[in-house]
């Protein structure tokens, strides 16, 4: 009798939770959206692109920056209005902040909100460059020349000088589970090359390791788990200060109101082992549109809310993160707000952004 009330609760849930989505979209049995691709695949693929590009992600940091900061938005769901993404870009611009990371579900998987989506980038890259990409002179180079160098950089670091178009606006993304459906990873991979990487950043003889999770399919995946067992990614002798992780799919529920995590056991606590044994600082996590702060084996673990208009339709003073990185190697953490209202298709069309579907 107990089994066939849970079997008639779990059909339901799946009922519930199709409801919400039209019916070119599927749902896995753990109510996630799925795509065409797998995360084996998808990881695959990023690897390729991280072994000739994984390196000329570091920074390093010139001598006369002891401390950094860095912001955090997740699930923007970016259809027609990419304006909640270009506020956070635009705030940390003014603010000085040296890179922005989110954490899927970036847009909604359509061509035109992925042409918005580079629009809104593409002017915040043009701001951005203006405040610290510099043209670089010296006996070897005129302003002729045509290169530039960010004037954060140490000089010394690889590929440090490029043409002004060649600097992009440093903008760190994890995959979600709807920048995958509708055959969304080819859109995604287009604009951003890979769903698994991971950078350092050099202040003095410390660095700080950013690393970036792909779990749009609620798992981390055979071949992801491979590759970080066999240290795929970056494995030298640099002294790491802090190492934040970046994922989309959470693992702690906010409230008794939003999901649990969907990884399997063991590989939920292979994931928690492995916080643990990156002396991970902080894990971001994104999925569930929901608040949550909370330590856990020494892990402070942080589960974002949405930054789009539905949720949020007048915005709010909380929305998405700053975290500083002071001289001393801690951490503070500030909630930052985004207050734009939606715009009109007719304001957004005369901006250049594509607001019909076809």
């Amino acid at each position: 009798m107990k089994k066939s009330i849970s079997y008639i609760l779990m059909a339901a849930a799946m009922l519930a939770a199709s409801g919400l989505f039209s019916s070119c979209e599927k749902v896995s049995p753990q109510g996630v959206l799925m795509g065409n691709t797998s995360v084996d695949d998808r990881v695959k693929q990023s690897m390729i692109y991280y072994a000739y590009h994984g390196e000329d992600l570091d920074w390093d940091l010139v001598d006369t920056i002891e401390e950094y900061s860095f912001l955090v938005g997740s699930d923007s769901h970016i259809t027609y209005d990419p304006g909640r993404l270009s506020e956070m870009l635009q705030l940390g611009i003014e603010y000085g902040d040296l890179f922005f990371c989110h954490l899927g579900d970036l847009a909604d998987t359509k061509p035109e909100y992925y042409y918005n989506t580079q629009i809104a980038l593409y002017n915040a890259a043009r701001t951005w460059r203006g405040k610290y990409i510099k043209p670089f002179i010296n006996e070897y180079y005129t302003a002729d020349d045509g290169m530039y160098y960010d004037k954060r950089i140490t000089p010394s670091t690889k590929n440090y000088l490029k043409p002004w178009d060649l600097w992009e606006l440093p903008f760190y993304p994890v995959v979600g589970n709807h920048d995958i459906t509708h055959n969304g990873w080819s859109l995604f991979c287009d604009q951003f090359n890979t769903s698994f990487y991971e950078f350092t950043v050099k202040v003095g003889e410390f660095y700080d390791r950013f690393i970036f999770l792909d779990s749009a399919n609620g798992t981390l995946g055979d071949f992801q788990t491979d590759e970080i067992d066999n240290n795929a990614l970056q494995n030298d002798d640099k002294v790491i200060r802090n190492t934040f992780t970046f994922t989309h799919t959470n693992i702690f529920r906010p409230s008794m109101n939003e999901f649990a995590s969907t990884y399997c056991r063991e590989e939920l606590y292979y994931l928690l082992n492995k916080l643990e044994e990156w002396n991970t600082t902080i894990a971001f996590w994104g999925h569930v549109h929901a608040w949550d702060d909370r330590m856990f084996n020494d892990v402070r673990h942080i589960t974002m809310p949405s930054m789009n208009f539905v949720d949020h339709p007048n915005g709010g003073d909380d929305l998405i993160v700053r975290i500083t990185v002071k001289k001393d190697g801690s951490c503070e953490m500030e909630r930052v707000g985004l207050h734009c209202k939606e715009q009109s298709r007719k304001d957004l069309e005369a901006m250049g952004y594509l607001v019909k579907t076809k």
